[in-house]
């Protein structure tokens, strides 16, 4: 493990380094689109703005969960679902309510196209932040695949790099299909994936994973709520292509 680097937190400079690949895709999605520099540049702002929002969102997730379970509140303890949820809340109202007023052309559909490979390169970094501070580990193991965490006796699963390489390969499928196919696809790709490894990872994650309500997870239930969402938005645009082609065979 490695908590520093020098004097710096290693979770928090992999966390920025996740946040600045998330840019970089986010602006070679942009540029591929043609999208007005200007408009390019509010959309950076309204994602920065939707960061920290999302961060402040993990944080109360967080101190949530710690309340229900009876424990003490952890003031700067996150989870990635309430960030991910508060987050996408926050970038869908502004551009909605603040960006839409100002630029005509500014599209959610351009958005939520990126949007999920943004997420998952962030996120990926960030797992392995998880795995360099020590956290998010797995349970015990006497397999080939165990780690020796520190203040833990005995080798764990490194959940966080399975999770890392998940990631990373799911932003490749993500990316590939907004650049070349320019497919809002991405979205409930993202969410049945995601969800599903999430759901299944959770069975061998070691760390206290929180209150449990018929021997699942509260991030069990919340990959549920991705799956279920992943289905809807399928059929949601299954009936939008199905539609258009009846406009264009008239």
């Amino acid at each position: 493990m490695l908590p520093k680097i020098w004097i710096f937190d290693t979770y928090s400079i992999l966390f920025l380094i996740g946040i600045g690949a998330a840019f970089l895709l986010f602006n070679i999605y942009m540029n591929k689109r043609g999208i007005d520099k200007k408009l390019k540049y509010a959309y950076f702002i309204v994602a920065v703005v939707a960061i920290l929002g999302g961060i402040i969102s993990a944080m109360v997730f967080q101190m949530i969960f710690d309340a229900l379970k009876g424990e003490k509140i952890r003031w700067f303890a996150m989870t990635f679902y309430g960030g991910l949820i508060g987050g996408a809340v926050i970038f869908i109202l502004l551009n909605q309510f603040v960006l839409r007023k100002k630029y005509l052309d500014a599209n959610l559909t351009d958005l939520l196209i990126v949007a999920p490979a943004a997420i998952t390169v962030a996120h990926g970094f960030g797992r392995i932040g998880c795995f360099c501070a020590g956290c998010c580990y797995g349970i015990e193991t006497d397999s080939i695949f165990g780690v020796k965490f520190p203040l833990l006796a005995n080798p764990r699963y490194p959940t966080q790099l399975f999770e890392a390489a998940f990631l990373f390969i799911l932003t490749g499928v993500l990316f590939y299909l907004a650049l070349k196919q320019q497919s809002l696809l991405t979205m409930p790709i993202y969410l049945l994936s995601y969800g599903m490894f999430r759901f299944l990872i959770e069975f061998i994650r070691g760390d206290d994973r929180g209150a449990y309500f018929l021997s699942l997870s509260p991030s069990q239930w919340l990959s549920i709520l991705f799956v279920i969402s992943a289905i809807i938005l399928f059929i949601i645009l299954d009936k939008r292509k199905k539609h258009v082609n009846v406009k264009l065979k008239e």
